[in-house]
């Protein structure tokens, strides 16, 4: 996408770009982002919180992430509702090992705004980020994102919490996206 085509869907409110195609225009946007799904939850509907296994889990991230994808240059949550602190709750031991803030300003149905806003703004252009999100919308996320159809999948099952995917984005081309199992 160039940057008359980008500016105008970020102006206009137009739809997310095709798949198979960069929503930055060149020089703008991540480089790379991390997305994965929260940690687990409890068994009680109403509870907003990781289980000890999604904590376990949140903390082992902490180590991991740096040590195979490298150190991040920001950390993205879904907002936080009454219903789910999950995704940032997730996030919050790898922001404290690293010394780094969670930005948690789009609900998680708000994924053409998050998008929008990562190309939005040059503290994002060329950087990595890891993004924690409810698994309902990671596909939509993706979608926005440009991601190639096939590379991901639209459902997964209720109960898989270990599913990453990587996507890199370079000078407008479409997003190279990989997906990663968790070996925790």
């Amino acid at each position: 996408m160039n940057i008359i085509d980008w500016l105008k869907r970020l102006l206009t409110g137009t739809p997310r770009t095709e798949p198979g195609q960069s929503p930055f225009a060149p020089g703008t946007g991540p480089a790379r982002l991390l997305i994965l799904r929260h940690g687990e939850k409890t068994g009680d509907k109403n509870d907003p919180y990781l289980s000890q296994p999604g904590q376990a889990r949140a903390e082992t991230l902490a180590a991991y992430i740096p040590e195979t994808s490298g150190k991040p240059d920001f950390l993205i949550a879904a907002k936080t509702s009454r219903k789910s602190q999950r995704p940032y709750d997730t996030l919050k031991p790898l922001a404290e090992s690293l010394g780094l803030d969670i930005m948690e300003k789009f609900d998680d149905e708000e994924v053409d705004a998050l998008v929008a806003h990562l190309g939005g703004k040059s503290k994002y252009a060329g950087k990595f980020g890891v993004i924690s999100w409810r698994h309902s919308d990671i596909p939509a996320l993706l979608e926005a994102l440009g991601a190639p159809a096939g590379s991901y999948p639209q459902d997964w099952d209720y109960n898989e919490y270990k599913l990453m995917f990587e996507v890199r984005f370079a000078d407008g081309r479409a997003p190279e996206v990989r997906r990663t199992i968790m070996p925790f």
